[in-house]
C-alpha cells in the first residue's frame, strides 16, 4: 500500500507538468477549464531577457484614456475636453503618437487620411452627443435616443453601463474601440510587424546573425519586430479567451505555439521556420477577427437583445460595425487584405442605412435582405471560409 502511495506522489507532478505543454491539446468535456495564464514567452541573451514590448501599452494607455473617459459616457462637455483629448490622441505620451500609428502600415498607408478622419468624425458626434456649444450642454446630454434621435441609451441617464449613439443608433465609442484594435493593433501585429518586408529583409536578417543589437537594448531589430507583433497580440488575446465560437477552439493554443515557435526560429536563424508561424499567424488572427464580427452579428447574446427591445441590442451591433470596420487590416495568406476600406465602408452603410441599427425589420429579415444581419454575416463568413451554424 505504501509503495502505491509512493509511486502516485511520485508521478502526480509529471501529470501536471505535462498541461503546461499546449501543443496539439484536446478537451472534449462539457465542463470548461478556467483560464489559466499562457505559458512564458520568454527568451534570454547572456542571461538577460531579450523581449521587450513596453512600447505596446505605452500606446494603448492613452487610447483607452479617450475611449473610458471621454467617448464612451460622452463627456466632451466643453472645448477644453475635447482639446485635452484631441492631445492625447494627436501626442500620446512617451513619444508614441496614436495619430501617428493608425493606418500606417506599407499596405494600409494610402488610406490613412481616410481612416483618421473616420476617428475625428467619432470625435465631432461624440461631442455633440456630449451637448459641447450647447448653452447647457448637461440638458442637451440628458436626451433620450430613439430612432432619428441621438442621445443616451438606457432607462435613465444615471444608469450604470450608459452608452450614447447617434440618430442612426450607432454607438460611436464602439465604433471608435473598433478602428483602434484593426487599425492600430491588427495593422501593427499583421501588416508591419510580420510584414513580408521585414521577415524576408535579408539586411535584417545578416544584421541579426552578426548579433547586432539595437543601442541601449538586448534585442536585434528582426526579434523585436517579432517581439512587438505578440506585444500587440495582447490586447487581442481577451477576444480569443472568452470566445465560444466552435472555429475558435483551439486559436488560443494555435496562436501562442506560432507567436513562441516563430520567436524561437528567428534565434536560431530557421527563417523558413519563422515563415511558416508567419502564415499561421496571419490566418488565425484574422479568423479570430472575423469570427468576432460575425458572433457580434448573429450570435446569442445579440440575438437575444434584439428580439426583447432594439434599444437594448444597439451597443453590440455597433460592437459589430466596429469589428466590421477592422477586417480591412486582416490579411491573407498572400499577404493581400481580405476586405478594402471601400468595402467595409459599404458594408457598414448598409448596416446603418434608412433608420439605421433601429430597423429591426430589416435586421432581422433573410439574408437575401440587403442590410440584414444574416446578409452582412454571410458575407463576412464566405470570405473567411467560415461556417455560419
Amino acid at each position: 500500500m505504501n509503495n502505491k502511495i509512493f509511486w502516485v506522489l511520485l508521478l502526480a507532478p509529471m501529470f501536471f507538468s505535462s498541461c503546461t505543454q499546449w501543443q496539439g491539446e484536446t478537451v472534449e468535456t462539457a465542463y470548461v477549464i478556467p483560464p489559466y495564464p499562457d505559458p512564458e514567452y520568454k527568451f534570454t541573451r547572456n542571461g538577460s531577457s531579450s523581449v521587450d514590448y513596453l512600447e505596446c501599452s505605452l500606446l494603448r494607455d492613452p487610447l483607452n484614456y479617450i475611449y473610458d473617459s471621454y467617448l464612451k459616457e460622452a463627456n466632451i462637455l466643453y472645448r477644453a475636453q475635447f482639446e485635452t483629448m484631441k492631445n492625447y490622441w494627436d501626442n500620446g505620451e512617451f513619444g508614441l503618437k496614436p495619430r501617428n500609428e493608425i493606418s500606417a502600415s506599407p499596405l494600409h498607408k494610402a488610406d490613412s487620411a481616410l481612416v483618421k478622419r473616420d476617428v475625428e468624425d467619432i470625435f465631432n458626434q461624440s461631442a455633440a452627443l456630449s451637448g459641447m456649444g450647447k448653452e447647457g450642454p448637461g440638458t442637451a446630454r440628458n436626451q433620450k435616443a430613439k430612432p432619428g434621435k441621438a442621445g443616451y441609451l438606457g432607462r435613465n441617464i444615471g444608469d450604470v453601463n450608459l452608452a450614447f449613439a447617434n440618430e442612426k443608433g450607432l454607438v460611436v465609442a464602439e465604433l471608435f474601440k473598433g478602428i483602434v484594435y484593426g487599425g492600430i493593433y491588427l495593422d501593427k501585429i499583421l501588416n508591419t510587424h510580420l510584414n513580408d518586408s521585414v521577415l524576408n529583409s535579408e539586411a535584417l536578417r545578416r544584421s541579426h546573425e552578426a548579433n547586432e543589437l539595437v543601442a541601449g537594448h538586448n534585442y536585434t531589430v528582426l526579434e523585436h519586430h517579432w517581439d512587438l507583433a505578440y506585444g500587440y497580440y495582447q490586447f487581442w488575446l481577451p477576444y480569443v479567451q472568452t470566445s465560444n465560437a466552435v472555429a475558435l477552439r483551439q486559436s488560443r493554443i494555435t496562436l501562442y505555439n506560432a507567436f513562441a515557435a516563430g520567436r524561437a526560429a528567428i534565434t536560431q536563424y530557421r527563417y523558413a521556420d519563422m515563415l511558416q508561424q508567419q502564415a499561421i499567424i496571419r490566418a488565425e488572427l484574422s479568423k479570430v477577427a472575423a469570427t468576432r464580427a460575425v458572433t457580434l452579428l448573429t450570435g446569442a447574446t445579440t440575438m437575444a437583445n434584439i428580439h426583447e427591445d432594439e434599444a437594448n441590442a444597439l451597443t453590440f451591433l455597433s460592437e459589430a460595425c466596429g469589428a466590421i470596420y477592422g477586417l480591412q487590416f486582416t490579411v491573407q495568406t498572400t499577404g493581400k487584405p481580405h476586405f478594402s476600406y471601400n468595402e467595409v465602408k459599404n458594408i457598414i452603410q448598409e448596416l446603418t442605412a434608412g433608420t439605421g441599427l433601429w430597423d429591426k425589420q430589416r435586421l432581422l429579415g433573410p439574408a437575401a435582405t440587403a442590410g440584414s444581419l444574416q446578409n452582412v454575416a454571410l458575407q463576412v463568413a464566405k470570405t473567411y471560409g467560415l461556417s455560419l451554424q
